[in-house]
């Protein structure tokens, strides 16, 4: 039988452990410290882009905390204003806030803080919501998806310019980008209040209510786009939105529908969609009842719905975009404002 060692373990032996912990602890402060002063710098770099691209940026100071866990990059009070010719508007927030773990510097999370405001045409907005955050996830440097959500969203505005819409319950916005250069997005919004609409008497034959909107759809050519933002650019590299799936329930209007939207020349909105309508009768007379078609228009529509082929769940009527108008089957519904430089 071997003899049993009665010697104590050395206490060198008995501090390694502490002394591992104690170096992993100094070397992830270095690295913290070291990669927050790159987020910082970035931050600022980017700062120098919006400007040097013509926007204004203004901040109250710009940090990151977190420490040991995670990175937040915060911004208080920022401010970005665009240039005249992008149309001069303003947004602002009382503090926002860019999160990632320390781990995963791929994947943020951007949170605002108190209200917002959007100064625009001289006229100022105040947005304040119970929730709201925007997350990403980059690959190879570049944004691989995309997520959104606002809850409990509530718009206010002067008096003789109310906003569009005052309210909305819900926002949901996914995304993610193929190998094809094909972002695919899906946007939904539930309980949207709207406030005065353009074309008189719609609220009253609608309601100022669209309990739900909805629209899976793949934006084609996206680099074009996301690149400078430049629709001229994207609308050269023959990029489209492709709408697998749409879907509109607001009052009488219960539609649904796919198709391809681009833009035309002057940098409007063209193409073509085949729309489902669940009740045509009832759809056409509130049509009727906004002026958004005249009688005879009305009639046409209601001829186009007899002759109209049959799906499931209603009638289908072709809507199309184009010259600067919105048609529904053979009645112009409503026109787009000409692009600022068209």
């Amino acid at each position: 039988m071997a003899a049993r060692s009665d010697r104590a373990p050395s206490r060198t032996a008995l501090f390694i452990p502490f002394a591992a912990l104690l170096g992993a602890v100094v070397l992830h402060a270095v690295y913290w410290t070291y990669a927050a002063r790159e987020i910082e710098q970035r931050a600022l770099a980017w700062i120098e882009v919006q400007e040097a691209a013509g926007y204004t940026v203004e901040h109250q100071g710009v940090r990151v905390r977190g420490y040991p866990f995670r990175f937040a990059l915060q911004a208080d009070a920022p401010r970005l204003t665009a240039p005249a010719s992008e149309g001069g508007w303003t947004a602002g927030v009382e503090r926002l806030a860019a999160s990632a773990q320390f781990y995963d510097l791929n994947h943020w999370i951007i949170t605002p803080d108190g209200e917002g405001e959007i100064l625009a045409d001289g006229h100022a907005y105040q947005l304040a919501a119970e929730r709201a955050r925007l997350s990403f996830r980059a690959r190879d440097g570049a944004t691989h998806r995309l997520g959104a959500s606002i809850d409990g969203l509530v718009v206010t505005g002067p008096e003789d310019q109310p906003p569009a819409v005052r309210a909305v319950d819900e926002l949901a916005v996914s995304g993610f980008l193929g190998e094809d250069d094909q972002l695919a997005l899906r946007v939904q919004l539930t309980g949207v209040t709207l406030g005065e609409v353009a074309a008189p008497g719609v609220s009253a034959e609608f309601g100022d209510e669209i309990s739900l909107a909805r629209m899976d759809l793949v934006v084609s050519q996206w680099s074009a786009l996301a690149r400078v933002a430049d629709p001229e650019e994207w609308r050269r590299a023959d990029g489209e939105l492709i709408v697998n799936q749409a879907q509109l329930i607001w009052g009488p209007a219960e539609l649904s529908g796919d198709g391809q939207i681009g833009l035309d020349a002057a940098l409007l909105p063209e193409g073509r969609l085949s729309v489902v309508v669940t009740d045509p009768e009832t759809l056409i007379t509130a049509l009727e009842g906004a002026g958004l078609v005249y009688d005879e228009q009305g009639d046409a529509l209601r001829l186009a719905a007899i002759m109209a082929p049959r799906r499931e769940g209603g009638i289908a009527l072709p809507f199309r975009l184009r010259d600067g108008g919105v048609f529904l089957g053979p009645a112009r519904i409503g026109d787009f404002a000409a692009a600022p430089d068209a």
